[in-house]
């Protein structure tokens, strides 16, 4: 294979040329190749369009450490050197400033991000098959609905408390003229104004005189 300068290979697959991991959304380019550092369709982040690459990669529960260097890229079953990173995130880590010291601060900062990531969705997911396929969110997330609960219920009383308010200063009022003839007002204003019947059964609906302003519904 005829080694061409990166430069080369972007202008044929970069910016608006055709790639096939190339997708758009709102963001702009985005990359769905499993190699990109970064998942963005650019010039830095291309792990076809550079000869020198750094990434990981989850294989079967385990990270890896790829490095691709110019001087392997005439050998495909070479190309990339593979390096099983340790269970231990710490450990892990060292392992990465190790392998990417004397690399671009841009390999080097995004390996490690890109490893935090995928050690939090391969948590999420031991979590959910643990709890029988429901949903995992961290403390964080159900402190902050709990939280977004809260202020809700606390929106409603309140809203409940003025209509209340409302109610009882129409009644002082005497807007609803003989509705409410036989409740005192102060039972009104008792937790237990549900329990109270307004209408007496002995008394026929027909003697009752609704006030004017008020809809007839029989």
């Amino acid at each position: 294979m005829d080694e061409l300068p990166d430069q080369v290979i972007w202008s044929l697959i970069g910016e608006k040329e055709f790639c096939s991991y190339k997708f758009f959304t709102s963001l702009g380019f985005l990359c769905k190749n499993s190699l990109n550092l970064t998942n963005l369709c650019s010039k830095q982040s291309c792990p076809i369009s550079n000869s020198k690459y750094a990434t990981i990669v989850e294989k079967s529960g385990i990270f890896f450490l790829f490095k691709k260097e110019k001087k392997n890229l005439n050998f495909p079953n070479k190309m990339w050197k593979k390096i099983p990173l340790s269970r231990n995130f710490l450990k892990a880590i060292q392992q990465i400033n190790l392998n990417l010291s004397l690399w671009p601060k841009f390999f080097l900062h995004n390996a490690k991000k890109k490893l935090i990531k995928l050690t939090q969705f391969h948590v999420r997911s031991q979590l959910k098959e643990i709890r029988g396929g429901k949903n995992f969110f961290f403390k964080q997330n159900l402190n902050s609905n709990m939280k977004n609960q809260e202020a809700k219920k606390e929106k409603t009383l309140k809203i409940e408390k003025i209509v209340e308010h409302e109610l009882l200063n129409r009644l002082n009022l005497g807007i609803y003229g003989k509705l409410y003839p036989q409740v005192p007002i102060q039972f009104w204003k008792n937790n237990n104004f549900q329990k109270i019947k307004i209408f007496d059964r002995k008394n026929s609906v027909s003697n009752f005189s609704f006030p004017p302003h008020l809809p007839i519904t029989i």
